[in-house]
């Protein structure tokens, strides 16, 4: 049986050891062992929006789905866009009256969406009953970034988000 001699302290080791027994150094089959080795190009990566993306962009569409009911909105806006439910004279962007959100603690201007570069940005107005995102309470007036697939919730509405982009959209910078 062939053994492999360590480089440092020269003792005998076993053929398939990857460190020297007696002082610890790492032997030649173990630096075969922990070598990066490339991978085979099996597959052409292609850019795609995924969980926990914050990219968003020219041509994305924003889709909110109200847990308790199913129901999906989409929106498009170039810059910003506010959330909340209309009373009398205010009219926010997405009004939320139709999803229950009087009784579920949503205020009349709730929430700002901000696209920012190639990303939105979330922001509590100074809501009664809060915004939460992914289960955290926003600050009032301290934007967060938004991304594909986060959960955020207006006082108890409940609302999951998305970033989709439309089928014909051949851009892949994502």
């Amino acid at each position: 049986m062939s053994t492999q001699d360590c480089e440092n302290c020269g003792k005998p080791n076993p053929p398939d050891a990857l460190y020297c027994f007696a002082c610890g150094h790492i032997l030649p089959a173990g630096l075969n062992a922990i070598a990066t080795h490339s991978l085979p190009d099996t597959q052409t990566m292609q850019p795609q929006i995924r969980w926990g993306t914050a990219y968003f962009g020219d041509n994305t569409i924003l889709r909110i789905r109200i847990r308790d009911t199913g129901a999906i909105i989409e929106a498009h806006f170039d810059r910003e866009c506010l959330l909340g439910r209309a009373a009398g004279d205010t009219m926010p962007d997405i009004d939320l009256t139709p999803h229950n959100a009087i009784t579920m603690g949503v205020s009349r201007l709730h929430a700002r969406l901000t696209r920012q570069s190639e990303t939105i940005m979330v922001q509590d107005l100074g809501s009664v009953n809060g915004t939460f995102l992914n289960g955290a309470r926003l600050l009032p007036h301290q934007p967060r970034v938004l991304r594909n697939e986060d959960e955020l919730c207006l006082g108890r509405l409940m609302m999951r988000i998305s970033f989709v982009r439309p089928p014909n959209d051949s851009n892949d910078d994502a």
